[in-house]
């Protein structure tokens, strides 16, 4: 499955959220409209706007990942790119104990976060608790993500924390078992093309591109 990393273009903006959660019931005839809670809990949809494609192969690549998305029927594994706001410190190099790199001169790259869910949870399940540590400590709005067995990568935002228990939107696409990993420092979620791409060219050689995304919601093959 093809993955879209947002830092390729250099998004100036991006919106991260969860829609779809309510219907309306329509109007009554005094004009007040009562909202209905959908079973689901909403959908994940990601919005990236104002990215800068200044090269030739910049521009080509947009055009590319573009058309590869097949008009929206194609899945893609959509990362977020938000680190600033995960509970994650900058990335840091860090060396063999002797400060020495590999021999290529590349070095460890330190971890940032560390969960595990703790107890089981059930499908629908819109808490969860979780064992482990990060570098900056958990405090609500952050994005977690969950590699599911049948329906791949997920994400959650969090909107509650009760000491080791999160609350979290939207619900559990699939049962968890206790040792699922609970992934931080890279939320991802598998999604697809929401509307047709934007990428207005400036006299054909600069790009200003956007697209939006929202989460993959037919059922794994």
């Amino acid at each position: 499955m093809r993955s879209f990393f947002p830092c390729i273009f250099h998004f100036d903006d991006q919106d991260i959220r969860v829609e779809g959660q309510v219907v309306s019931s329509g109007p009554s005839l005094s004009g007040i409209e009562e909202p209905i809670a959908t079973d689901g809990g909403g959908v994940v949809v990601a919005d990236f706007m104002n990215g800068d494609v200044a090269e030739r192969e910049e521009v080509l690549a947009w055009r590319a990942f573009a058309a590869s998305l097949d008009g929206g029927a194609a899945r893609v594994v959509v990362h977020f790119g938000d680190r600033y706001h995960q509970p994650v410190g900058d990335p840091a190099s860090v060396p063999h104990s002797d400060d020495a790199p590999f021999s290529d001169d590349e070095e460890y790259s330190s971890g940032g976060a560390d969960y595990e869910a703790s107890v089981a949870a059930a499908l629908r399940a819109t808490t969860i608790t979780i064992a482990g540590s990060s570098e900056l400590p958990l405090v609500g709005g952050e994005w977690f993500s969950i590699l599911h067995p049948n329906w791949g990568w997920r994400a959650y935002n969090i909107i509650a924390i009760d000491g080791a228990t999160i609350e979290f939107r939207p619900p559990l696409r699939e049962a968890v078992t206790a040792g699922t990993e609970i992934e931080f420092d890279d939320p991802r979620c598998v999604m697809r093309r929401a509307q047709p791409t934007s990428n207005a060219l400036n006299v054909g050689r600069y790009g200003a591109p956007s697209i939006s995304f929202v989460e993959d919601m037919r059922k794994p093959a």
